[in-house]
């Protein structure tokens, strides 16, 4: 956070911390933290990412992913829901499975989210020739904070998931970053590096990430280990984890707190204004062809406050709050049916993602 919380937005807050704590059906009146897919578009074909290339791979969920250079949200669009958030949200992430560089209003977005008090953060992976200028803009926006993804230490090992990337382009930028913030004596953003661990990377290639992130004057480096669980050797892919159709496995017993934070505290705006309860599920079925994506309301056609309350909501939390029982009363159809943090799926002790 780059400045203190205001009376309504720490009443929003501690609200929906109340809610999760105690089970309840209702939260505050809105969430904390808003992920806003201000566009799913991407440069690169990351062999995690649902942008891979499908051919060769016989994942037909991959193939039919479908992303047209239309699908942004428009300036107008985005403003409309940063008035909604002004004053009770923390927070806003401006990205989904697309890259925030890629859409034009970037910048503006940042600046609009910044004058409502709201913190904002993006991820992206960086691989673009960008001027100087063009980062001291990204800088001077107001950005909170910046994840970057750098996923091996030389071009050979770091082209091999993150396809189509070029390194040098994501450490000349992150220089320019740490430039930028010397020169205008900044704090912000703060500098995430992120790594990803696969099968294929030296033994050392860890520790040497890590050195060029302190190096280029990152203030976090943080590691998750990159998925390689296919049979066949290929690379893990996200739709590798979607559930399908079929009625969810056994549920997980009633725990003291609610198995997931997700239903009260945050929510995914999708750059067509769809709301779906969270980012780490169901991701595959998003941008797919002819696929369900479950959401639970349209934003441009209802308020969010009136979407986070509404009976879908509560369902979710009910279903979050006590699986087993809410699997018996209410039956399937939720989005988060079949989640492993729910219900005890094969593989539900592997780390989500890759």
């Amino acid at each position: 956070m780059q400045e203190r919380l205001s009376l309504s937005q720490l009443s929003n807050l501690a609200r929906n911390v109340l809610a999760f704590a105690t089970h309840a059906e209702r939260a505050a009146p809105l969430p904390s933290v808003v992920k806003i897919d201000i566009s799913p578009q991407c440069s690169l074909a990351c062999t995690h990412c649902l942008h891979a290339v499908p051919e060769g791979r016989d994942k037909p969920l991959l193939a039919a992913q479908r992303f047209a250079k239309t699908d942004r949200m428009s300036l107008a669009q985005y403003g409309r829901i940063i008035d909604q958030l002004r004053g009770r949200a923390v927070a806003v992430s401006l990205y989904y499975y697309g890259d925030p560089l890629i859409h034009p209003d970037l910048d503006a977005m940042i600046r609009m989210a910044r004058a409502a008090g709201l913190a904002v953060h993006i991820t992206t992976h960086f691989s673009y020739k960008l001027s100087l200028a063009r980062i001291r803009s990204l800088v001077e926006s107001g950005l909170s904070h910046i994840t970057v993804a750098v996923d091996g230490a030389t071009q050979e090992s770091y082209s091999a998931t993150r396809v189509r990337g070029r390194l040098d382009f994501v450490l000349a930028n992150l220089a320019m970053v740490a430039q930028v913030k010397r020169e205008t004596g900044r704090a912000h953003p703060f500098v995430e590096v992120q790594h990803l661990r696969f099968p294929h990377h030296a033994p050392d290639e860890r520790e040497r990430v890590q050195q060029i992130a302190l190096d280029l004057g990152a203030d976090k480096f943080t590691t998750y280990s990159g998925l390689h669980k296919n049979p066949d050797g290929s690379f893990y892919n996200v739709v590798d984890d979607d559930p399908g159709d079929a009625p969810p496995p056994p549920a997980r017993p009633l725990r003291p707190v609610p198995r997931c934070l997700w239903p009260y505290s945050s929510t995914v705006i999708r750059f067509d204004g769809t709301v779906i309860p969270c980012c780490l599920w169901r991701v595959g079925r998003q941008y797919a062809a002819g696929e369900d994506p479950r959401g639970v309301g349209n934003i441009f056609e209802t308020p969010l406050s009136a979407i986070w309350n509404s009976r879908p909501y509560r369902q979710l939390r009910r279903q979050v709050s006590n699986p087993r029982r809410f699997s018996k009363k209410e039956g399937c159809g939720s989005f988060c049916d079949g989640c492993p943090r729910l219900y005890e799926a094969p593989g539900a002790d592997q780390p989500a993602g890759g």
